[in-house]
């Protein structure tokens, strides 16, 4: 990371726990790599911490006036999610910091003055086996704000700052991915960006690089410092907050230009998610207790839509989403906007004609982390095809990763025709699974547009899904099959009707690839995002 020799370097790829038996089962075998296979016994369990050498404190070792770099890299399968613990202690050996540092990632680690020795560790959530190759903390001669500068210019070409929540990595596929595919879209057009993940670092600072995207994370002071330490052409947000807007106001891009993406939770109230609570007293007054932030977040939205302290336009992802919850629920009239779409990258998704078979073969790809993605709808619409006559002619994939997931395909779970994949897919893999398909059941219960369906739809598969939200500003029956909301029964009845139809299946099918392209293609969409990028 820094251009200076390291004057220590201390790896650790060796001297772990060899077994763990908690609410976890971990075996770990140490050599040139770090071998780990590790299986969640309660479903419930939060992820857990496990300790280098029985925790073995390293002493002395922090000078406040070094740079300290934590790198961190390897593979994992399944949906074994790790990442490596960095604790710092005062002299009386009391708890004073902790950090977390992505697979893939090199870290700046920002230890608090009161800290004078550390220890390390893996953080571990999820099923699956992993192979570390580098876990090692360097001290550099340099102050850590020399070091943090130098990261921060790192890339003088790079003119355009996108500042998001999260975005993909080594260890997490989906993670914003549509924000990804945009920055290497700016690319291959000749603009180069760098991404920004706010977080809640104090201080410290991860940087890695995802397919040539540089991405920097760390907290909201470090922000201010990044866009005070080089300039942009242009502020770009996604998932837009306070805090990120703050940290800019506080900088010298105060009044750089900026575009605001609006996608959905950041600017809709909590109760139009109803579906999330509904079944859970807990969950209830969960959602309850996070009212008044919500509400703190439109009453934000409200100003950045009305304020002309500022120049900001807004990008809208579809008409629905603006005129009847984003204006609605922060009670605001959005005068500087455009409607572009989310961007379908018909080049990866590319459609090949489908053979009849194909529609025997249903998929599905979707997060298990909330009833917004409506996975119970799936499972229940597939029950309903269960005692057809023709449903052992079908086959259902499944795909996906969250909390919820075996919870809600555990009615389905003996079928042998319905195949269950709890782990994510890369843009790739998910392309691959299209060209064996030609059905894309996606039911759902809120929806600014629905990139997954648009994806399905430029490889060609027929979508099915639900008649809410925006989603029919994309789909209609020339090219899918719309159910009513919350209607299992309409969703099983689409599949129904393909299976009887093959004509139409081959129909709509043709139809849902052109409709993509037409709307959403990936250069149409690219480069009216680019006309509102470089005007």
């Amino acid at each position: 990371m820094l251009k200076n020799d390291p004057i220590e370097t201390a790896h650790f790829l060796n001297k772990w726990p060899k077994l763990i038996n908690t609410t976890y089962k971990v075996s770990i075998e140490d050599s040139k790599e770090l071998k780990i296979k590790a299986k969640q016994i309660n479903k419930e369990a939060l992820p857990i911490i496990i300790y280098y050498d029985n925790k073995k404190l390293f002493k002395d070792k922090i000078k406040t006036n070094n740079t300290y770099i934590a790198k961190f890299d390897g593979e994992t399968n399944n949906s074994l999610q790790i990442q490596q613990v960095i604790v710092g202690f005062d002299k009386e050996h009391k708890q004073v910091f902790s950090v977390y540092n992505p697979l893939g990632s090199e870290m700046i680690v920002s230890f608090p003055e009161s800290a004078v020795s550390y220890s390390v560790g893996l953080r571990l959530s999820g099923d699956g086996e992993a192979s570390i190759s580098a876990f090692s903390l360097t001290s550099h001669n340099i102050p850590t704000a020399d070091s943090k500068k130098e990261l921060y210019t790192r890339y003088p070409e790079n003119d355009y700052l996108i500042i998001t929540n999260v975005y993909p990595e080594k260890n997490n596929y989906y993670q914003n991915m549509f924000i990804h595919r945009r920055a290497l879209s700016y690319k291959e057009k000749g603009i180069n960006v760098e991404i920004y993940r706010l977080n809640t670092s104090p201080g410290s600072v991860a940087s890695y690089s995802y397919e040539g995207i540089p991405v920097l994370i760390s907290g909201e002071d470090e922000l201010t410092r990044l866009l005070n330490a080089k300039p942009y052409k242009k502020i770009l947000f996604h998932f837009v907050n306070e805090r990120m807007y703050r940290a800019v106001r506080k900088s010298k891009a105060k009044y750089t230009p900026k575009i605001v993406w609006v996608h959905g939770y950041e600017t809709t109230k909590w109760y139009r998610r109803w579906f999330n609570f509904y079944q859970s007293t807990k969950s209830l007054r969960s959602a309850i207790n996070q009212a008044a932030g919500n509400q703190k977040q439109l009453d934000f939205m409200h100003h950045l839509y009305t304020t002309d302290d500022d120049d900001i336009k807004f990008i809208f992802v579809s008409n629905w989403y603006k005129e009847k919850i984003a204006e609605k629920d922060t009670n605001s009239i959005v005068k500087n906007f455009h409607i572009i779409h989310n961007v379908i990258d018909d080049e990866l998704f590319d459609y090949i004609a489908k053979p009849v078979e194909q529609r025997k073969r249903i998929l599905t790809i979707r997060p298990f982390v909330s009833r917004t993605y409506a996975n119970d709808l799936t499972v229940k619409a597939i029950l309903r095809l269960k005692d057809r006559p023709f449903f052992n002619e079908l086959v259902f994939d499944i795909y996906g990763q969250g909390p919820l997931f075996d919870e809600t395909v555990e009615p389905i779970r003996n079928l042998p025709n319905v195949h269950l994949h709890n782990y994510f897919l890369s843009q790739e893999e998910i392309a691959n699974q299209h060209k064996t398909h030609g059905i894309f059941l996606c039911p759902s219960r809120m929806d600014s547009q629905g990139v997954s369906l648009g994806e399905a739809m430029s490889s060609g598969l027929v979508p099915v899904t639900n008649d809410i939200c925006a989603i029919p500003e994309f789909i209609d029956d020339t090219c899918g099959y719309l159910a009513p909301k919350e209607d299992d029964s309409g969703l099983a009845a689409a599949i129904e009707h393909l299976y009887h139809n093959p004509h139409i299946f081959l129909e709509k099918s043709e139809e849902a690839a052109k409709r993509v392209r037409y709307q959403c293609g990936k250069s149409k969409m690219v480069q009216s995002e680019l006309n509102e990028i470089i005007s």
